[in-house]
């Protein structure tokens, strides 16, 4: 024999596929590369509009496919249309796509905004003469014991940084490698250092 639930299983998966292809399916969606591609010419004021009609849209359509199911079951629940159940679904799983839909255009307007600043700053030696000096003072105030350490730029274009003083090879190299995206923004193109008699350079 078999169970009450069987006859109402696609009712069930009709509602579960709306659901998860609604909300699922728009924020996976819009992650894609020729969906990424026309979002980026979707404006503020257009991505408002459309977030605001596809609620608009679910809810009424949940309000009326769910007063018809409603109406149908009341007198046989068995009779309720599977395609319709999908659209309740749906009408859930939309909704609750838009947060991620959001999302998604957010970050592709934030990606395409990255490139346009790095080609806008143009650093110069001023630029490297301040990040040098900043970096004196954190490796000054994160050290455990008091050291005396100066740093400048040298070489052509002032595209080295020079460390003279209490920092070894090792400690250039590991900073070297921590800094190293920092560095190529501002212009470096080498670290050198000088402890001592003992010189140490590093290639950014």
């Amino acid at each position: 024999m078999e169970s009450s639930l069987d006859g109402f299983l696609p009712h069930l998966a009709a509602l579960l596929i709306g659901g998860l292809g609604g909300s699922l399916g728009l924020t996976f969606g819009a992650r894609t590369k020729r969906a990424q591609a026309v979002l980026l010419r979707v404006s503020v004021l257009a991505m408002g509009v459309a977030s605001v009609v596809t609620v608009g849209i679910g809810l009424y359509t949940l309000y009326r496919v769910g007063g018809s199911l409603l109406q149908t079951a009341s007198v046989d629940l068995a009779g309720v249309s599977v395609p319709l159940v999908f659209a309740l679904g749906l009408s859930v799983g939309l909704p609750l796509g838009v947060p991620g839909l959001l999302a998604a255009w957010s970050e592709a307007r934030g990606q395409a905004r990255e490139p346009a600043k790095k080609r806008a700053f143009v650093p110069t030696k001023d630029d490297r003469r301040a990040y040098a000096a900043q970096i004196v003072k954190q490796i000054i105030d994160a050290s455990p014991r008091p050291r005396e350490v100066a740093a400048k730029i040298a070489g052509d274009g002032g595209t080295v940084l020079r460390f003279e003083g209490d920092i070894d090879a090792t400690e250039g190299e590991r900073l070297t490698a921590a800094l190293r995206a920092d560095l190529k923004d501002v212009g470096f193109k080498r670290v050198e250092g000088l402890r001592g008699t003992k010189e140490w350079w590093a290639r950014v």
